[in-house]
């Protein structure tokens, strides 16, 4: 029993906090990494925790990461052999690798973890980290392994601060918007989700995009305040596209039924390296394609001169009837409005019909026009696709479509 207890204490002392823990202050090695003392640098090491496979890699140390786990699952990592679960993980296989270090998560057993120990082998298992200040300081320490104390800290300050600058900065090469577009990640089909407190929700701030979930917590949102927001985009993990549109929870959301669910490994949201940032781009080139050096009508694909006009009657519910071919840019129009908050639908019609009139006139009142005919002309066009276009005070309260 004694034994037992105090083979439970080692465990609980060796998890690696992030908050006043830090690294040796003796330049080089030996360096201490949470209670670890290594007397020289890491030269291989087996990774089993994801988030620290992607700050490794982000630090440029792809080449010392000699073995993974199954959930390391980074392109760069791809031809690394694997372990087994991040968690349980095949022992012989770790011992036959021979790495220097083992890094890994709270997730690992504490079984294998004590299999390890009596073969020798170090092992460091981090806490997730879910603060600025923790990812900065994980970065340090996974750099002291392999440059010593003062180097490490000062190279993982440098190269985390570069890391933060780039999301931070994101925002900066986006066009200038009137209303970010409602986004959320859905990691399940019950509500799993990406919410305020958790890391990846940088992701989207930085993105332009306004995450339906910011003001929860836990990871979890009600499928009822899903289908009540009804967000514009959808992000979702590997392989659940084609499975939202038949589920009856999710079918009829705006974002499913116009195509905007875009699936990104639900990895990229807790991994703090070079995941997150490949997420970032992969967000920020769904909603904005063309960036700050497009004008909104580029960003939008519409191309309109001062002889088009739209008024009831234009376009076509389906692409059979589209005689005349100005469905898809009524789609586009429509697709602004709803940006700006004045779109009543859940879907694009492509049709001009009543609905789209009484948009586009509420749109020109708001936007002090002359004229609040409800007809698309040039200038319209112009105020609707500009950088100064007003968006309704209150979006308007969504309807289905007749």
């Amino acid at each position: 029993m004694l034994k037992k207890i105090t083979s439970l204490l080692l465990i609980a002392a060796i998890l690696i906090p992030f908050a006043g823990c830090g690294v040796n202050q003796n330049t080089g090695f030996p360096a201490t990494v949470g209670h670890t003392e290594f007397d020289k640098a890491v030269g291989s090491a087996a990774v089993l925790s994801d988030n620290a496979a992607d700050i490794l890699l982000q630090l440029g140390f792809k080449s010392r990461i000699i073995a993974r786990s199954d959930e390391c699952t980074q392109e760069e990592l791809k031809d690394i052999k694997s372990l087994g679960k991040k968690d349980d993980p095949v022992i012989d296989k770790i011992v036959s690798a021979n790495p220097d270090v083992v890094i890994a998560d709270s997730t690992l057993a504490d079984s294998k973890y004590n299999s390890l120990i009596e073969q020798n082998i170090k092992v460091l298992r981090f806490v997730a980290p879910t603060t600025k200040e923790e990812i900065s300081i994980m970065y340090q320490k996974l750099d002291t392994l392999f440059e010593g104390s003062d180097k490490g800290s000062e190279n993982g300050k440098k190269e985390f601060y570069a890391f933060w600058s780039t999301i931070e900065n994101n925002a900066k090469s986006l066009p200038d918007i009137p209303m970010p577009k409602t986004v959320c990640y859905l990691y399940d089909y019950k509500g799993k989700t990406v919410t305020g407190d958790m890391p990846g929700n940088i992701i989207f701030t930085n993105s332009g995009a306004s995450n339906i979930a910011s003001s929860a917590k836990g990871g979890n949102i009600d499928i009822k305040t899903i289908k009540k927001e009804n967000p514009q985009y959808i992000f979702c993990d590997t392989g659940m596209a084609k499975k939202l549109a038949k589920n009856t929870d999710f079918k009829d959301l705006i974002a499913v039924k116009n195509k905007r669910v875009v699936e990104i490994p639900s990895g990229s949201f807790s991994r703090c390296g070079v995941s997150m940032l490949s997420a970032i781009k992969t967000i920020t080139d769904t909603l904005y394609p063309n960036g700050k050096s497009g004008s909104v009508a580029d960003n939008y694909g519409i191309k309109y001169d001062e002889n088009t006009f739209f008024t009831i009657g234009s376009g076509a519910d389906n692409e059979e009837d589209d005689t005349d071919g100005s469905r898809s840019t009524i789609i586009i129009i429509q697709n602004r409005l709803d940006d700006l908050g004045y779109w009543p639908l859940n879907e694009m019609t492509g049709y001009y019909g009543d609905t789209t009139a009484i948009a586009v006139a509420e749109f020109q009142s708001a936007n002090g026009m002359d004229y609040a005919t409800g007809e698309i002309d040039y200038d319209t066009l112009k105020k609707m696709f500009s950088d100064d276009a007003v968006s309704r005070s209150e979006p308007v309260v969504k309807q289905e479509a007749e």
